[in-house]
């Protein structure tokens, strides 16, 4: 018997050693042993960052259309304003249409959460004084004024100024008086910026005008922005159709003689006189809400001549710049579209 409990034990033992020869204590000398991993779990995909995340699911449930004054007249589905749970009008430059290849504008990086239409009726290069001169702007006045032609909107976004700068940043520069030359402001000439910003302030006074001008759309808020740092630089804009245009701050400060070590700094000058003057707007006049969009962007670098920072070209920001600005700009129109709706 105490035999045969030997004989069991030792056949135990063998076939605990089978199991794991790890175990085989009893051995004087120990056996290399090969460890064998257990098969490994097919690998899931890996999750995208919560930012991406967050911005996925944002895109997917915030629905905005952006649709032209031709669009709202087809009759097609979807393209009437009255088909959405909110309505936005906007007008404006370059920034609201299409501001170089890649096309990219600052209306299609907006969402907000509510099924929203946005009727276009920007063009690109307009200024704020021309988008004020209703016989001009033939459409901004039906849209606010007309009930056959516009709707009664939620909000109002304006996109304008920019260009008013632009195209006067040839009257803007100066040449340095004898003996000064050491800091930005001595290559500005502060009478015509003066005159610049009033005109820019007279334009959006004209347009809230207009829209208190019936009760179609008396006192519905109107939302605009203060741009961003252009940095004056040779990188044109690639249009379809057209080719190139500009550059714009640079041929001016090039023919202005303004020194390079300065440029920066003066046209922050000039932009900084625009966006004080449209921020103080916001203090004076009644549904004028001004986000201030400065310091938004990452700054494109001098001397490129291609997309840099947050800047496709000279005076045109990315499709990611665009929504870093669109970023600013939903919740105060949101809170615009929320309080006006029934």
């Amino acid at each position: 018997m105490a035999k045969a409990k030997k004989t069991a034990k030792r056949a135990a033992g063998a076939k605990g050693n089978a199991r794991s020869p790890a175990t085989n204590v009893a051995s004087k000398k120990k056996s290399p042993v090969t460890k064998r991993a257990a098969p490994r779990a097919k690998a899931a995909p890996p999750r995208p960052p919560a930012r991406k995340r967050a911005a996925a699911a944002k895109a997917a449930s915030w629905s905005v259309q952006v649709l032209s004054v031709e669009d709202t007249q087809t009759g097609n589905p979807g393209t009437s304003p009255g088909e959405y749970d909110a309505r936005i009008l906007a007008e404006g430059d370059s920034w609201f249409t299409i501001g170089a290849i890649p096309s990219s504008n600052l209306l299609f990086e907006l969402r907000f959460p509510r099924r929203t239409a946005v009727v276009n009726i920007a063009y690109p290069g307009d200024t704020i004084k021309r988008i004020s001169d209703l016989a001009s702007n033939v459409d901004l006045a039906k849209m606010l004024t007309n009930p056959r032609f516009g709707w009664k909107w939620h909000a109002i976004v304006l996109s304008g100024g920019g260009n008013d700068l632009i195209d006067r940043a040839g009257e803007l520069l100066r040449v340095p008086p004898a003996g000064s030359g050491s800091a930005p402001a001595d290559y500005v000439n502060q009478v015509a910026l003066g005159a610049l910003v009033a005109d820019v302030q007279k334009g959006y006074r004209d347009i809230l005008a207009l829209r208190d001008s019936t009760s179609l759309n008396a006192g519905v808020t109107i939302v605009t922005h203060t741009y961003d740092y252009a940095t004056p630089r040779d990188a044109k804009a690639k249009f379809l159709f057209v080719g190139f245009k500009g550059p714009w701050l640079h041929r001016a400060f090039e023919a202005a003689g303004v020194p390079e070590a300065m440029r920066v700094g003066v046209a922050d000058r000039l932009f900084d006189a625009l966006a004080d003057g449209i921020v103080a707007l916001g203090g004076q006049l009644p549904a004028f809400r001004v986000v201030d969009t400065r310091n938004t962007l990452v700054r494109a670098a001098p001397g490129t001549t291609g997309a840099s920072g947050d800047w496709l070209n000279e005076i045109h920001p990315t499709s990611a710049g665009y929504a870093k600005i669109a970023g600013t700009l939903e919740p105060v129109i949101d809170a615009a579209v929320a309080a006006a709706l029934p």
